[in-house]
């Protein structure tokens, strides 16, 4: 369960700086409900691999969605410790059905490379913040926060490249039945890239206001319902 205290909601106090890097070691674990009825678990994990960061997100339903739509996801990003991505794998399965593509990255070129389904290619013209649809989650933690400010971001995926806009709404105060209450800083964001069930529908996320910018909280308002993801368990992170 999460509680939102709605009488410390208020403008940021002042410009809030982002993580330097991306944190190597951590991992955030989460419960997804649907129409308040937990469904699944998504957990995020960062390690190094050959000189990278690999940033991985796997999410799987529970037993009582297993037993007439199971849902199973494994996203793996590799990014610079900048938080540029270099390539990104995607492995979607929703009952029988299973989507698999690739994404290289190439910054030199300007230029994102698309295996996809059926043997299709494509190749898109990408700009340095470009990212994909994992390492876009890292580099949000990396900017800068100040109250009414508008984000514009870019996602490529499915082949084309896809502009999101988000928005810096304020600050307050989210406790969470495990973990304790936090001073957090509220955002929203337009799903208009192609995320299962998810695409067009408006998310709300509450990162940590310290330097970590633990993302604690998403609330999704989609064609399917009402979804949220709860922070269960974090393990500590090191910058190194």
């Amino acid at each position: 369960m999460a509680h939102i205290r709605s009488g410390a909601e208020a403008p940021l106090p002042q410009t809030i700086a982002g993580l330097s890097e991306i944190p190597v070691g951590e991992e955030l674990e989460y419960q997804v409900s649907w129409w308040g009825a937990p469904v699944g678990t998504v957990l995020l994990k960062s390690s190094k691999a050959n000189g990278l960061i690999q940033l991985e997100c796997t999410g799987r339903s529970n037993r009582t969605l297993d037993a007439f739509y199971p849902v199973r996801v494994k996203l793996t990003s590799w990014v610079d410790r900048a938080g540029s991505p270099q390539k990104f794998n995607a492995s979607v399965k929703r009952r029988r059905r299973l989507h698999e593509s690739t994404i290289a990255f190439d910054h030199l070129k300007g230029s994102a490379y698309h295996e996809l389904p059926k043997g299709k290619t494509a190749v898109v013209s990408i700009h340095p913040q470009t990212q994909d649809g994992l390492s876009l989650l890292y580099h949000a933690r990396m900017l800068p926060f100040e109250s009414g400010q508008t984000l514009p971001l870019e996602v490529t995926a499915d082949g084309k490249n896809w502009s999101l806009t988000g928005k810096v709404l304020r600050s307050n105060v989210v406790t969470l039945a495990r973990l304790g209450s936090f001073s957090c800083i509220e955002g929203e964001v337009e799903l208009s890239y192609p995320v299962p069930f998810f695409q067009g529908a408006k998310a709300r996320i509450w990162f940590t206001e310290d330097s970590k910018r633990i993302p604690l909280l998403a609330k999704i308002h989609s064609r399917i319902g009402p979804v949220t993801a709860v922070l269960i368990r974090l393990e500590p992170s090191q910058v190194s």
